[in-house]
């Protein structure tokens, strides 16, 4: 027995092309969502992600900075304290009024928070005026409006502290040698006894 089927209907060709466009968009957006279903593949070439063990390098070289600072800090807190003040010579005509050991021409000596009376048993030299000196200095070279009281009190400190953070030092808040000598100072003349109109940092 022969099977008969409807005859189909016949299809203009813009209705063909209509059709075709609309499986296009469909197949298209079955696609899209099976890409999203799948994990991404790296491209060749492309960096791989970065891992905490790539981090390691920069956390020590933090740790080895921080011991190296604490261990500068420990140093300068070892010196002894200034207790008196010396004009360094710069050249034949000027120099620089700066605190130093008491009776002597070294200024490798420190000053820091608390000092006003001398520390410990110590009862020579006068921090008083070496601290004074200091805060003179700071405050014609830094325009700082520290009181010249002769006192290494939270304000000396705060203004040394920015000192050695602007010339990139370590922030101890102690002056030192390394901050004496890469701080600006006022010049005296003793000459013409006469001051320098501009800081400078000759040392």
């Amino acid at each position: 027995m022969a099977i008969s089927f409807p005859s189909l209907p016949k299809l203009s060709g813009r209705t063909i092309a209509v059709l075709a466009a609309v499986g296009a968009v469909a197949i298209g957006a079955v696609a899209a969502g099976a890409s999203k279903d799948q994990p991404a593949t790296p491209s060749v070439g492309a960096p791989a992600a970065v891992q905490p063990a790539d981090q390691a390098p920069a956390d020590q070289s933090t740790d080895s900075t921080r011991t190296s600072n604490e261990a500068e800090t420990k140093a300068a807190a070892a010196l002894p304290q200034c207790r008196g003040a010396v004009l360094v010579p710069v050249d034949s005509s000027w120099g620089i009024p700066m605190p130093s050991i008491y009776a002597s021409k070294s200024t490798t000596c420190n000053l820091m928070y608390g000092d006003d009376p001398n520390r410990g048993s110590t009862v020579y030299g006068d921090p008083d005026t070496a601290i004074q000196v200091l805060q003179r200095n700071l405050n014609f070279c830094y325009g700082t409006h520290l009181a010249v009281d002769g006192i290494y009190g939270s304000n000396t400190r705060a203004v040394v502290k920015t000192v050695q953070r602007k010339h990139k030092l370590v922030v101890d808040g102690i002056y030192g040698p390394k901050t004496r000598s890469a701080m600006n100072w006022r010049l005296y003349s003793s000459a013409t006894n006469s001051w320098s109109r501009s800081c400078s940092s000759p040392l």
